[in-house]
């Protein structure tokens, strides 16, 4: 198993950042356990020529002073550049103006990693970290500075949003879970000896990510995965949820969670009012910024309301759910949770709740679609789910995913059962095909993706214009 895969473009883009003629800093974020470290400790790995020195910090804790935190850190570094002595720490400006004068080699890489816990009982950090950057760091040629951390809301506030980093940002990387194609790589020779549904089961439920990836033993089914991982106490997502929420957050723990939460058990999309509804709570900014950061940092997406006519997208929304392993927590693990507390025994449910999750990866492998299909990227309109409000003249209709280019509408119905897609699918999609506004010179075509089996009656109707197996994307 080779645990780092993908990530390709990401690494040439922070070594691409290398400039001779000053240093450049780079931000890299994204939500727990998705590969922010292994990508920053195998830059080396990939340009002999560079030198990597990492730094991380200690989560904070009420024992935790200021001093105690630079003494600590102070140790870290002592170790990093195995120096013989301590070096000096009565300020945050000393140690990291130190920090600096080690990095003496060409092309060095200073990944300050959990930057969001970096001096927690020191406000000033940031202002004074700024500053270094202003006066030191920014001159030191072919140096790199990497800010890394798990703290969406933090990083937002105090470097993307702060005025003084604006524009001095070289690259800012928010970290998304692997695409099926990288599973080759990751698994190596086992995924060949694995049924490719196992798979599939177990990204629909998990996500790609890669540290979840790892607890996965192929020689096992989906199922006793699963259970071991996910479905029972001790099993590190049984209570993985939480713990990174509280790591992304903070301050914000229960306010982000209570959306995702709605967002979760919703058996519909619903529009940012309609959540906050749901929360009972008026709308307001606050639900407007948490929409905004869930969506950067790859727990949501907007889906925006499109006129198939006017190939145009509306200023309105709806929010869908993107991080698998969410939205598994919140229909299967916590129910589960939550009905043992009561001395039940919880859903049993879980092939339907498989299924339900099978259109999200989909989403999350959008790019093999368009290549299976045929359509290059550039020519792509609208790539989503499609939602079509209903009104005196129009019924109201929802699409899997819709897929339009100049002339032409894909409508794409994602199904994952246990045995075989039934041939009554074909009068299932025609019957969203109907309800559709038709538009002048655009044409609709039927495309159906599933990762099991097709009845023989549904390829032989010659029905759709393509029937695409997500297994092959394996």
């Amino acid at each position: 198993m080779n645990t780092f895969a993908g990530r390709t473009k990401e690494v040439n883009q922070i070594l691409d950042t290398f400039n001779p003629r000053k240093g450049t800093l780079n931000v890299i974020r994204g939500r727990r356990r998705i590969g922010k470290t292994r990508l920053i400790k195998e830059l080396p790995n990939h340009s002999k020529k560079v030198t990597l020195r990492y730094l991380t910090s200690l989560p904070p804790s009420p024992e935790l002073t200021d001093q105690i935190e630079r003494e600590q850190y102070a140790e870290q570094v002592k170790r990093e550049f195995k120096l013989t002595y301590t070096p000096p720490h009565d300020s945050w400006r000393a140690l990291f103006s130190f920090i600096g004068d080690q990095c003496r080699d060409k092309h060095t890489i200073l990944a300050l990693d959990e930057i969001n816990w970096c001096a927690t009982k020191s406000p000033a950090f940031m202002s004074m970290f700024f500053e270094l950057w202003e006066n030191e760091y920014s001159q030191k040629q072919n140096f790199i500075v990497i800010l890394s951390g798990s703290l969406s809301s933090w990083i937002e506030e105090n470097i993307l949003m702060n005025k003084g980093f604006v524009g001095r940002i070289s690259v800012t990387l928010t970290l998304n879970e692997l695409k099926l194609s990288d599973m080759k790589a990751f698994f190596g020779a086992k995924l060949q000896r694995t049924p490719k549904l196992e798979i599939i089961k177990l990204i629909g439920a998990l996500g790609a990510i890669p540290r979840y990836l790892e607890e996965i033993q192929l020689k096992h089914s989906a199922e006793a995965n699963l259970e071991r991982i996910a479905l029972s106490e001790g099993g590190l997502l049984y209570e993985e949820f939480e713990r990174m929420f509280y790591d992304l957050f903070s301050k914000e723990n229960k306010f982000f969670r209570d959306i995702l939460k709605v967002i979760g058990v919703s058996k519909t999309l619903m529009t940012p009012k309609e959540i906050a509804e749901k929360m009972k709570l008026t709308y307001s900014g606050r639900h407007s910024q948490a929409l905004d950061i869930l969506c950067e940092v790859g727990f949501l997406k907007k889906q925006y309301y499109w006129n198939i006519s006017s190939k145009k997208k509306s200023n309105y929304f709806v929010v869908r759910p993107s991080d698998n392993y969410t939205l598994f927590y919140f229909r299967y693990i916590l129910p589960l949770k939550e009905a043992r507390q009561m001395g039940g025994a919880g859903n049993k449910n879980l092939p339907n709740i498989l299924g339900l999750q099978f259109e999200n990866l989909v989403h999350n492998n959008v790019e093999y679609i368009l290549d299976k299909i045929g359509i290059k990227s550039k020519d792509v309109l609208f790539a989503g789910g499609y939602y079509q409000t209903a009104n005196k003249r129009r019924q109201g209709c929802q699409i899997d995913l819709m897929i339009q280019t100049k002339n032409r509408v894909y409508v794409c119905e994602c199904k994952l059962y246990s045995g075989e897609v039934p041939r009554n699918i074909v009068n299932e999609i025609q019957s969203k095909i109907d309800k559709l506004v038709a538009a002048r010179g655009v044409s609709f075509h039927p495309v159906l993706i599933h990762a099991n089996m097709v009845n023989k009656s549904v390829e032989d109707n010659d029905y759709f214009d393509h029937i695409i197996d997500m297994q092959d994307a394996l």
